[in-house]
């Protein structure tokens, strides 16, 4: 049999249907790849299906003719794992970990002119509200509100579904999932993923430790270096990035030359990619010959990674705790774009929210938590010269030292902690009931000033996975 040539084993590669950065790889090789249309139809029968598409009740409208959108599910399941497989991967057990969770959800919508892929990541926390149901003992439950991630964990794919329709607006035409050893195996079909880190990264509860620079992980390692949520103050935020950058790693990879032209290698990774998803049952055969032969000419630098616009990462709720609140109107605007099947650089520019405050507008109380003598004072020096209003001295913070600076507001002022945020990246946010207008940064270790803010202004270009321009894109093998 003579080898395939490039061109074909390119197609091939869509077979796939789908796969995820804790969740989500092997659709998006499919969306940059093409199909090939007798390895498809041979290997359709050996993808799981599930239940996932609501019916009945009110779903949102088609988005524009001609688009697709998938969400995209990574399962902290444990069944089927060892206790060896669980001692490897850092997950704990089934009965510490009953059930099935959403560890991560991506939106994933393709263009009507499959020129464009724009890929919005959904925070695990995200307040929302969960609609009406029926629950596992067959009562019906009424609508609340709560944590994404319970959507999944009580009604399964089916209402997480449509738990996303109903907070995004956005229709979802399809389903797809992988679990953690699903992760694993297709990192490791295609030996490794090149990650680079700015600094050594030590996460002891996922299991992860990497030097600075570049390193090829395997599955096990690229796991945790996905689900860390430990690395740095903004938890769930940041990890997300790292999902985005891996993914944009792995998109890479599984369609370099070293993969692609190894037949091999290209056949371990569609057979890790088959074993490792489950789709709804509505995702055809001849749907994905249809959609993947109108993708053929899309590539990697074609693919845009955006996160849904958070008000507030670290919002207290009444009843559910810490939770991540989307800024209702960049939101919004994101999904509309989305609904409208808007190009990519329009999607950038709706999940930038302008600033509204100036700097001489907020008031500051400075507090040294970092165990650093004079670190607060410079602190103060640095945010009066940015023209902020600064409340007397620097006050050493009562509590042990930290590595990270603090900001505490009150959350009538969300427009002014949104400067703030901006001006101390990376800073955590703490809700502080009845604070009042003077908001407090506690100062930590890892302090290295103050950044310009741009009030009024509009952010992005374009998000794409090639890294042109302002943007939240990630590239393959970069810092």
């Amino acid at each position: 049999m003579p080898t395939p040539d490039r061109g074909h084993l390119a197609r091939v590669v869509a077979r796939t249907v789908s796969g995820v950065v804790a969740g989500c790889i092997a659709l998006l090789v499919l969306v940059v790849s093409g199909t090939g249309y007798a390895v498809l139809a041979r290997s359709d029968a050996g993808i799981t299906r599930v239940d996932a598409l609501p019916v009945g009740g009110s779903r949102p409208p088609p988005s524009a003719a001609g688009s697709t959108t998938f969400l995209l599910v990574g399962s902290d399941a444990r069944t089927g794992m060892s206790a060896a497989d669980r001692m490897r991967l850092h997950v704990g057990s089934v009965e510490t970990a009953a059930g099935r969770r959403a560890d991560t959800m991506l939106l994933v919508h393709v263009s009507a002119t499959r020129d464009a892929v724009t890929v919005v990541s959904l925070p695990r926390d995200s307040y929302v509200t969960i609609p009406a149901h029926t629950g596992t003992d067959g009562s019906a439950v009424p609508q609340r509100r709560n944590k994404l991630n319970a959507a999944y964990a009580v009604g399964g794919p089916r209402l997480a579904v449509a738990t996303v329709e109903a907070s995004t607006g956005v229709r979802v035409d399809h389903y797809i999932e992988v679990d953690f050893l699903g992760f694993e195996r297709l990192v490791d079909s295609v030996g490794g993923v090149d990650v680079c880190a700015p600094k050594p990264l030590f996460d002891r509860k996922a299991g992860l430790r990497l030097p600075a620079g570049v390193t090829r992980v395997d599955g096990r390692t690229g796991l945790a270096y996905v689900r860390a949520r430990s690395l740095d103050a903004r938890a769930d935020l940041g990890r997300i990035e790292r999902q985005q950058q891996f993914l944009a790693a792995m998109l890479s990879r599984v369609t370099s030359r070293e993969v692609l032209l190894d037949p091999r290698a290209l056949v371990a990774f569609l057979d890790a990619a088959l074993a490792a998803v489950r789709v709804d049952r509505q995702f055809s055969r001849a749907e994905l010959i249809r959609l993947a032969t109108r993708l053929r000419h899309v590539s990697g630098h074609d693919v845009t990674f955006l996160t849904v616009p958070v008000a507030d990462p670290s919002y207290r709720s009444g009843t559910v705790g810490a939770v991540a609140l989307w800024d209702e109107q960049a939101s919004a605007a994101l999904f509309a774009q989305l609904r409208a099947d808007a190009p990519p650089a329009a999607v950038s520019r709706a999940v930038a929210t302008a600033l509204t405050v100036a700097p001489t507008q907020i008031r500051v109380r400075i507090y040294n938590g970092s165990g650093v003598p004079g670190l607060g004072a410079k602190a103060a020096r640095d945010l009066t010269a940015r023209g902020y209003d600064v409340a007397g001295r620097a006050a050493t913070w009562p509590k042990a030292p930290g590595a990270a600076t603090v900001i505490r507001y009150d959350a009538r002022y969300t427009e002014t902690v949104k400067t703030l945020s901006a001006a101390f990246p990376g800073a955590r946010l703490e809700n502080v009931t009845g604070l009042g207008h003077t908001q407090e940064v506690v100062i930590g270790s890892g302090y290295t000033g103050v950044r310009a803010v741009l009030v009024k202004e509009t952010v992005p270009q374009t998000a794409s996975a090639t890294g042109h321009g302002a943007s939240t894109a990630t590239s393959a093998g970069r810092c």
